[in-house]
């Protein structure tokens, strides 16, 4: 039993052995190595780098994702809402929202404190949802009546660009 157990190991140390080998030639043949670049200006190669790649914007903040309200990947097919019809909401808040994945009244009809703080801490809005009562007034709008405000926006009354 001795014996057996021995000449597995044995087996394993020649097989890794000549795994290494056979690793290190393909890795060599392949001619893909690390040059640093001999440029003065890396900080622009980083920079490049950078803005070419998108990052979720949730990474982008420190906020706690635990308070993060529910987000969609995209809206329903029947399309987005005109978020722009809750007062506080203007066409770049709007598009903010939609990049983080919230399109709907109901989305926001649902937040609770810890979403709203979390929203106006990330969105860097402090106290807007709070203070224009964005949950409120989804809850209506979500109901399908109107306030007075978006039944300015629908008018034309308010400019919400």
């Amino acid at each position: 039993m001795i014996e057996t157990a021995s000449l597995i190991v044995v087996n394993l140390v020649i097989a890794a052995f000549i795994g290494g080998i056979i690793g290190y030639l393909l890795g060599k043949s392949s001619g893909s190595t690390y040059r640093p670049s001999n440029n003065k200006n890396v900080k622009d190669d980083v920079v490049n780098i950078k803005s070419k790649s998108s990052v979720n914007p949730i990474f982008r903040k420190n906020s706690s994702v635990d308070n993060k309200p529910l987000i969609l990947s995209s809206p329903r097919p029947s399309g987005k809402d005109k978020l722009i019809k809750i007062k506080g909401i203007d066409s770049k808040v709007e598009e903010n929202l939609n990049k983080l994945g919230i399109f709907h009244f109901n989305q926001i009809a649902a937040w609770s404190n810890k979403n709203c703080d979390w929203i106006e801490e990330f969105l860097s809005l402090p106290n807007c949802a709070k203070k224009n009562q964005w949950v409120e007034q989804a809850k209506i709008l979500e109901a399908g009546k109107q306030t007075v405000y978006s039944q300015k926006i629908e008018n034309g009354e308010v400019d919400a660009n």
